[in-house]
């Protein structure tokens, strides 16, 4: 039910395990209910964290409660092994649910909104390198269609190995691009790969240009575009006209001309922006979304083949 990820520390002395009995919370003159009031945690915890009636916090990594896994005993039991504090544990589990929550939401709002498109989770390895947790994403979004995103060569290298045996995964590629990173890109196309590398300036075109030229194949690229809209909270400089990352409407017009020119124009079919993290301000969102959404459709009549919106 849970792993953990720990370093043994058998030349360090470990302290004598605590006893594992403990007072009831009634006791102390404190209920576990609440403990649960207080910390809010079946409302935040939606169904995965709660308070048993030792005051211990458990997890039910399917969002069953007849199955819980109590943290306070599993600590515990790994320092009378042996193991020290802190400890990270891992929920195959809960991490798979999640990602079927996520996938429900969208499914739910396209069938409530009679939207005609759909939706396709892609997770960036970046969020979490950690093999384990990169190759349960994989399993558990293959039947939801998930993609995975890299943000560097090496990650390209290991979502191409993690994808094998799913050629048609999609694999978006951000990030600073070097001419290796690039030509990569160009290889996992000419493998079959449903691969679509996102450029952020003129350049990084040039070189998808050239590489593919080179390698016999057409690319299905994508272009990063700073918004008029800005996001808000501390990271709110990142987004806007003003972003360090990303092409203005007048250079990604140019891209467009630039593919054009060579009969390729329909190889633009991916429209990304990034307006900060951390947004608490759905009407932010909304103001994003109808300014990107503009912008696809613009692109769509003047001749690029657009599919996402990333």
């Amino acid at each position: 039910m849970a792993d953990t990820l720990t370093e043994s520390t058998s030349s360090v002395p470990v302290p004598a395990p605590r006893s594992r009995a403990t007072r009831a919370a009634t006791e102390l003159g404190w209920s576990v209910e609440e403990s649960a009031s207080l910390y809010s945690i079946r409302n935040w915890g939606k169904g995965f964290f709660d308070v048993n009636a030792a005051g211990h916090v458990v997890v039910h990594p399917q969002r069953n409660p007849a199955i819980a896994v109590d943290l306070y005993e599993v600590v515990a039991g790994m320092r009378e092994r042996g193991f020290r504090t802190p400890l990270l544990i891992h929920f195959s589990d809960l991490l798979k649910q999640r990602l079927v929550d996520i996938a429900e939401a969208f499914r739910g709002a396209i069938v409530e909104h009679g939207y005609h498109g759909t939706y396709q989770g892609v997770f960036p390895i970046k969020v979490n390198q950690q093999r384990r947790v990169v190759e349960e994403v994989r399993d558990a979004g293959k039947g939801l269609g998930f993609g995975l995103e890299a943000g560097s060569k090496p990650e390209l290298l290991a979502v191409m190995g993690m994808t094998s045996d799913t050629p048609e995964r999609l694999i978006i590629c951000n990030g600073f691009k070097e001419e290796r990173y690039i030509e990569f890109t160009a290889l996992a196309k000419k493998l079959g790969r449903n691969i679509i590398p996102v450029i952020e300036n003129i350049t990084e075109l040039k070189l998808i240009l050239r590489f593919y030229e080179q390698h016999g194949v057409r690319p299905t690229i994508g272009v990063r575009v700073n918004l008029a809209a800005q996001g808000a909270g501390r990271w709110r400089h990142s987004s806007g006209l003003k972003a360090k990352f990303g092409l203005s409407m007048t250079e990604v017009l140019e891209v467009l001309s630039i593919l054009r020119s060579k009969g390729m124009e329909d190889c633009l079919q991916l429209l990304h922006c990034h307006m900060g993290s951390q947004i608490h301000d759905i009407r932010q969102v909304n103001q994003g979304i109808n300014e990107l959404a503009r912008i696809y459709t613009q692109l769509a009549k003047a001749g690029a083949g657009m599919k996402y919106i990333d």
